[in-house]
């Protein structure tokens, strides 16, 4: 007789064990009041009896055993055995019950140590599966304070290297490196992150020059307010807040001429240290967007053989720049803007007066996964304190590029006029040409350009090239 007991009690009370572990509430649809022998009075999720709302309603007897936490252990479930039921006794008896009882799903590891390094949407996935696997299963029982919010940082490098001959006189003719640039960016939270990119670059005679070239600070709290403090490329036109350090990420080999940062004496300020908003512009189908920045703009003591970008501010003028950019929803791809930048510049000549600066630009553009249209063109005036006449400078770009699978052909023609009497770039002169090649994406992260270019200039002789560069990313 007590073995029968035994026995009886051996196969119903996992079963209530079982469905007393769910606290979640069921649907009548899933809920039913029947255990796998039939017995009615035990509530357990089969979703096979058709009359549960009616014994749904009967009161049920439950059996709860307090379960030592040695008897789930593996070993002890492998050593108990419904055989050995008679021979066990009442504590036997229990700790066999207690071993079938099914555990709780285990606690998922830290996504750092689940997740491959890196991988920032596996880290949230498994983050959020871990949180998914929790219940409140009992509000009495304090809850373990919420981990320190680890930042997700993202590092890219991307480098090139060319084959460059000229047929200047003086010129060297090989291989060269060309940047070795680090990119890193770090989400602090949903609203908060943070940009650097830093470049190591090859110079003549085998040095090396490494630069900071930009460091963001953003808050971003909606689409329509978005404010960065550091060092960034200035908004003005396109190109130069478009296409940054990465020679991979440009269809051409170089940048324009209006826009020279590295090799060449840039016309346009390329970076500025200060603070920089943007955002959309309720506005409809235009998709208007403004841009307002505020910033050191160029070094204050420029002078004529330099434009120098700040990495302190060592004058007491700031420089503005402010643009309006529109995107029409009704045409995808195509951008329309203009920008005006503002500055007040002193000469490394202190006997000469500071110069007051005005750069106003437009731009024009069409892409697709196809399809590169970009046209740009600038005005730079400059003005010296007291004085009747300006120096205006002119200059502009177009290029366009087809894709054909992997192979995408570009062609683009260069402007730039200074005058000769302009205090900074009176030097440079006229400098203009068409330069024409062809990209080859050999890989997804690594692509071959040739180029060919003509440049034509009043104050030097004319320069044919071509360039052969293989950019990458890793």
């Amino acid at each position: 007789m007590h073995l029968a007991a035994r026995v009886f009690a051996l196969a119903i009370v996992p079963s209530i064990a079982a469905a007393q572990t769910d606290t979640r509430p069921s649907s009548p649809a899933t809920t039913q009041a029947t255990s796998s022998l039939g017995l009615p009075g035990v509530a357990l999720a089969t979703g096979t009896d058709p009359d549960s709302t009616k014994r749904a309603a009967t009161p049920a007897r439950v059996l709860v055993l307090d379960c030592p936490a040695a008897s789930t252990s593996p070993s002890l479930r492998a050593s108990l055995s419904r055989d050995r039921a008679d021979s066990l006794g009442t504590a036997g008896l229990i700790a066999l019950l207690c071993a079938r009882v099914p555990t709780s799903t285990p606690r998922a590891e830290h996504p750092q140590h689940t997740a491959p390094r890196g991988d920032v949407h596996a880290a949230h996935s498994v983050a959020h599966a871990a949180s998914a696997d929790h219940t409140d299963e009992d509000d009495a029982v304090p809850k373990e304070p919420p981990a320190p919010t680890e930042p997700q940082i993202q590092v890219h490098l991307f480098a090139d290297i060319k084959y460059s001959a000229t047929d200047s006189v003086g010129s060297r003719n090989g291989f060269g490196l060309g940047q070795l640039d680090l990119f890193t960016r770090s989400q602090l939270s949903d609203r908060l992150s943070v940009l650097t990119e830093a470049t190591l670059t090859a110079l003549p005679k085998n040095a090396f020059n490494a630069k900071i070239e930009r460091i963001l600070l953003t808050f971003s709290p909606t689409d329509r307010f978005n404010a960065s403090v550091g060092r960034f490329h200035t908004n003005i036109g396109y190109y130069n807040a478009a296409y940054h350090h990465g020679s991979w990420f440009q269809t051409a080999v170089g940048r324009p001429l209006i826009f020279s940062i590295d090799g060449d004496i840039g016309l346009v300020p390329i970076h500025t240290l200060g603070v920089s908003t943007n955002g959309e512009i309720p506005s409809g189908a235009l998709g208007l967007r403004y841009v307002a920045e505020l910033g050191s703009g160029r070094a204050g003591q420029s002078s004529a053989a330099v434009a120098p970008q700040p990495g302190l501010n060592d004058n007491n003028s700031l420089a503005l720049n402010l643009g309006l950019i529109a995107r029409p929803e009704r045409i995808d791809g195509l951008q329309l803007g203009v920008t005006v930048y503002r500055d007040r510049l002193t000469l490394s000549d202190t006997s000469k007066a500071p110069l007051s600066e005005t750069i106003a630009a437009a731009h024009a553009l069409y892409k697709t996964d196809a399809v590169e249209l970009l046209g740009e063109a600038l005005s730079i005036r400059h003005h010296a304190a007291g004085a009747l006449a300006t120096d205006d400078i002119r200059g502009y770009y177009a290029q366009a590029s087809r894709r054909f699978r992997a192979v995408s052909p570009y062609v683009r023609v260069d402007y730039v006029d200074v005058p000769k009497t302009d205090a900074l770039f009176g030097f440079l002169g006229r400098r203009s040409g068409p330069t024409a090649g062809i990209r080859y994406d050999f890989d997804a992260l690594a692509a071959l350009k040739l180029q060919a270019s003509h440049l034509a200039q009043t104050t030097r002789p004319t320069m044919n090239r071509l360039d052969a560069q293989v950019s990458f990313m890793f």
